[in-house]
């Protein structure tokens, strides 16, 4: 999670050694380990390095191999048990005692822009190529590391954290509106390239950068596979396949002694954890849940201590009843890069520091509920096999006690057919009408309620559909990542491992992702019953309603919109929204504008 940043001038013009000096001590809190600066005539890099793994000890960045072509990088490289010998076969001094930058600048050596087919692991990184005058950039297949960058001129500015472009001079505070737009409709800026700040772009997700001769170029390296179904003729071999992959998962993200988790008790922390127990020797793990006991029901703890006191992994556990809407928003702390609607963030970022203080390291269990998303038996109609799929209901009702979802997709065609369309929520009423108009945003809105156009995947569509690169991925990982928090912790996510996601998209969708029974079984014997056979809930209400209704009077008698917030919304017909009875979707969207006016207050001094 160390911060790298960069700058190239087209027109040859030296880089300001002062500048690059700011810009590399702004990201200072993403890594404390070393500090170092790299400048040739009018490129240079800087980096600040946080080591999280074992091979880092002497790791410094930037790095070279040859004085020609050198690297920054935020990167955590897996597989190194196939990369490295693929390297040494092309004639690569290279050993298991290498930091992963190396590793990088070793793969781009021998495989040039081609060196990403070889690349697993989370990763954004620049590499300037002196040879060829070319800068190359990249972000991993899924976006979990982050890259930002801004083309102005003849100047070419890039980081992992927004506010370090922001330090540059060039860039301007011209805000992005159709982003806040956006934002006040969605949650979310909808476009994976732009940003809040009109001079910042953002790199997508398995997305690559090159800059030669002033000619800018990106693309996309990667796109989720459609893997080959496979058929086992015995269960036991399901699960064995399982347990290895999220074994080699796990211990990819966890090459150092400490490390926490986030562990709810529910079946995917609790299958990491399990792994990173039987997996990895010498560990020092510690387990981090967060719950509620008198705001709303909620059962979190006593199953993460279940599972927690199974495991042998020391527990700590945050209450979150006491904390307020916006608590703690007017400190530089919650000052985040962009708009974020989280009004309860600060119970996040306290899950973060009691992380920081144990390891830089903490797992969680994001996105096996997206790989196992299951499949009713109308979708695998068109993907499988009818004997096939008569076989796996058959087993489901009569080894498994699985009722299979048989879909309802008929009587939904009817429907259509009867032109009944589910009715639309409608545009948020407090919308300024000038901002309305500029970006058409009655059509926007209408466009986005609309089903998905993306491609039929038979027999696993809602699992490849929910695991695409979306702006919803991508703000869940800025969420976590600290350039937002300010915390040096890197969240790591096992269940998003391309191999493991590979195996998991080519099982049979029954019996194994029905209820989850692939987690269930794999975790029998080894855990608690109650933990195995744990029903699949949400909470049980909203928290952020719960808090609304108690604290409704006094969160609007201490916020009064701005004069830049009323350039995006009506605040008399704001309020009069918020005084009517509001359902818990109501609720959370018309809290947007508070979050907003929260952000645009603090986004003018980030340094």
């Amino acid at each position: 999670m160390s911060g790298i940043c960069g700058i190239l001038h087209l027109d040859e013009e030296p880089i300001d050694r002062a500048l690059l000096e700011k810009m590399t001590a702004f990201l200072a809190y993403r890594g404390s380990d070393a500090n170092d600066l790299w400048i040739e005539e009018s490129v240079a890099f800087g980096h600040c390095l946080l080591r999280t793994t074992n091979e880092a000890v002497r790791e410094r960045q930037p790095y070279t191999l040859d004085g020609e072509t050198y690297i920054t990088a935020d990167a955590r490289i897996d597989g190194r048990e196939t990369l490295i010998p693929r390297l040494q076969a092309k004639g690569c001094e290279v050993t298991t005692k290498d930091p992963d930058s190396a590793l990088i600048l070793h793969a781009y050596r021998v495989w040039g822009e081609g060196c990403l087919e070889y690349l697993l692991g989370d990763f954004a990184f620049g590499i300037w190529d002196g040879r060829k005058q070319r800068l190359f950039c990249a972000r991993d297949p899924f976006g979990i590391k982050l890259f930002y960058y801004a083309h102005l001129g003849n100047c070419f500015i890039f980081s992992n954290t927004l506010n370090c472009i922001r330090c540059h001079p060039k860039v301007s505070q011209e805000l992005n509106d159709r982003a806040i737009a956006d934002f006040l409709l969605f949650d979310l800026n909808t476009d994976l390239k732009t940003t809040t700040f009109a001079d910042i772009q953002c790199l997508p997700a398995a997305s690559k950068l090159t800059l030669e001769a002033g000619n800018l170029q990106q693309k996309t390296y990667w796109t989720l596979p459609i893997p080959e179904q496979i058929r086992y003729k015995k269960a036991t071999d399901y699960l064995e396949h399982f347990r290895e992959l999220m074994g080699l998962a796990v211990k990819d993200r966890l090459r150092a002694e400490n490390a926490s988790i986030f562990l709810s008790g529910g079946l995917d922390s609790t299958a990491i954890a399990l792994a990173a127990v039987e997996g990895v020797t010498s560990l020092n793990l510690k387990a981090i849940t967060v719950g509620y006991e008198r705001l709303i029901p909620d059962e979190e703890r006593d199953y993460a201590q279940l599972a927690a006191k199974a495991l042998e992994i020391p527990s700590t556990y945050l209450r979150a009843d006491d904390c307020i809407l916006y608590q703690g928003w007017d400190k530089s702390e919650l000052h985040f890069p962009e708009p974020r609607h989280a009004p309860l963030a600060l119970i996040t970022l306290k899950q973060l520091q009691r992380a920081a203080r144990h390891s830089p390291i903490v797992l969680c269990g994001q996105g096996g509920d997206e790989a196992l998303k299951f499949s009713t038996v109308a979708e695998m109609l068109p993907g499988m096999p009818l004997k096939n799929i008569a076989v796996d209901v058959v087993r489901c009702l009569l080894f498994y006690n699985l009722q299979p979802a048989w879909g309802s997709g008929f009587l939904g065609q009817i429907r259509r057919w009867q032109g009944k369309q589910p009715q639309l929520p409608s545009l948020p009423p407090w919308l300024n009408p000038d901002l309305v108009e500029r970006f058409d945003l009655n059509a926007r809105w209408e466009r986005f309620q609309q089903p998905s156009a993306n491609g039929f995947h038979p027999p696993r569509d809602r699992a490849y559909q929910s695991l695409q690169p979306t702006p919803l991925w991508n703000l869940n990982f800025v969420a976590y990542d600290p350039g937002t928090t300010q915390i040096p912790v890197e969240v790591r996510l096992p269940f998003l491992d391309l191999r493991l996601l590979d195996y998991l998209l080519s099982l049979p969708p029954l019996p194994w992702c029905a209820d989850k029974t692939l987690l269930r079984l794999a975790l029998r014997g080894k855990l608690p019953d109650p933990i195995c056979q744990r029903p699949k809930t949400p909470l049980a209400a909203n928290p952020v309603c719960a808090h609304f209704k108690n604290q409704q009077a006094t969160l609007l008698q201490n916020f009064t919109p701005s004069s830049q917030l009323k350039a995006y919304i009506n605040p008399q017909k704001w309020q009069e929204v918020l005084s009517c009875k509001m359902s818990t979707w109501q609720t959370w969207r018309n809290l947007r504008p508070i979050s907003l006016g929260y952000w645009l207050e603090g986004f003018k001094h980030p340094f």
